[in-house]
Protein backbone atom coordinates (compact mmCIF):
# COMPACT_ATOMS: atom_id res chain seq x y z
CA UNK A 1 0.00 0.00 0.00
CA UNK A 2 2.91 2.26 0.88
CA UNK A 3 4.54 1.90 -2.75
CA UNK A 4 1.52 2.75 -4.36
CA UNK A 5 0.97 5.96 -2.05
CA UNK A 6 4.77 7.15 -2.96
CA UNK A 7 3.97 6.41 -6.90
CA UNK A 8 1.16 8.63 -6.81
CA UNK A 9 2.75 11.43 -5.13
CA UNK A 10 5.87 10.85 -7.17
CA UNK A 11 3.21 11.44 -10.26
CA UNK A 12 1.66 13.99 -8.79
CA UNK A 13 5.07 15.94 -8.36
CA UNK A 14 5.78 15.49 -11.92
CA UNK A 15 2.56 16.41 -13.81
CA UNK A 16 2.97 19.52 -11.03
CA UNK A 17 6.76 20.46 -12.20
CA UNK A 18 5.66 20.05 -15.98
CA UNK A 19 2.67 22.59 -15.93
CA UNK A 20 4.32 25.07 -13.64
CA UNK A 21 7.81 24.76 -15.47
CA UNK A 22 8.43 28.16 -16.33
CA UNK A 23 7.83 29.67 -12.88
CA UNK A 24 9.83 26.73 -11.74
CA UNK A 25 12.85 27.80 -13.91
CA UNK A 26 12.60 31.51 -13.19
CA UNK A 27 12.44 30.62 -9.19
CA UNK A 28 15.64 28.44 -9.92
CA UNK A 29 17.58 31.12 -11.63
CA UNK A 30 16.72 33.74 -9.18
CA UNK A 31 17.74 31.47 -6.34
CA UNK A 32 21.11 31.14 -8.50
CA UNK A 33 21.59 34.79 -8.85
CA UNK A 34 21.00 35.49 -5.06
CA UNK A 35 23.84 32.48 -4.62
CA UNK A 36 26.20 34.26 -6.83
CA UNK A 37 25.87 37.48 -5.22
CA UNK A 38 26.19 36.14 -1.90
CA UNK A 39 29.53 34.20 -3.26
CA UNK A 40 30.87 37.07 -4.58
CA UNK A 41 30.55 39.44 -1.35
CA UNK A 42 31.59 36.63 0.49
CA UNK A 43 34.87 36.22 -1.18
CA UNK A 44 35.68 40.00 -1.12
CA UNK A 45 35.23 39.59 2.87
CA UNK A 46 37.49 36.92 2.85
CA UNK A 47 39.94 38.40 0.26
CA UNK A 48 39.92 41.58 2.59
CA UNK A 49 40.53 39.95 5.39
CA UNK A 50 43.16 37.81 4.13
CA UNK A 51 45.00 41.28 2.82
CA UNK A 52 44.74 42.08 6.71
CA UNK A 53 46.64 39.24 8.02
CA UNK A 54 49.26 39.08 5.38
CA UNK A 55 49.76 43.25 6.64
CA UNK A 56 49.65 42.28 10.17
CA UNK A 57 52.46 39.60 9.58
CA UNK A 58 54.30 41.45 7.76
CA UNK A 59 54.73 44.62 10.09
CA UNK A 60 55.50 41.95 12.86
CA UNK A 61 58.43 40.73 10.33
CA UNK A 62 59.53 44.51 10.18
CA UNK A 63 59.37 45.10 13.88
CA UNK A 64 61.07 42.04 15.06
CA UNK A 65 63.99 42.54 12.59
CA UNK A 66 64.42 45.91 13.55
CA UNK A 67 64.71 45.08 17.31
Amino acid sequence: MLPFIAGIAAGAAVVYALGNRKEIQAGIKSGVNKAKELACDVKKGVDGTLESIKSKKSSDIETKEGA
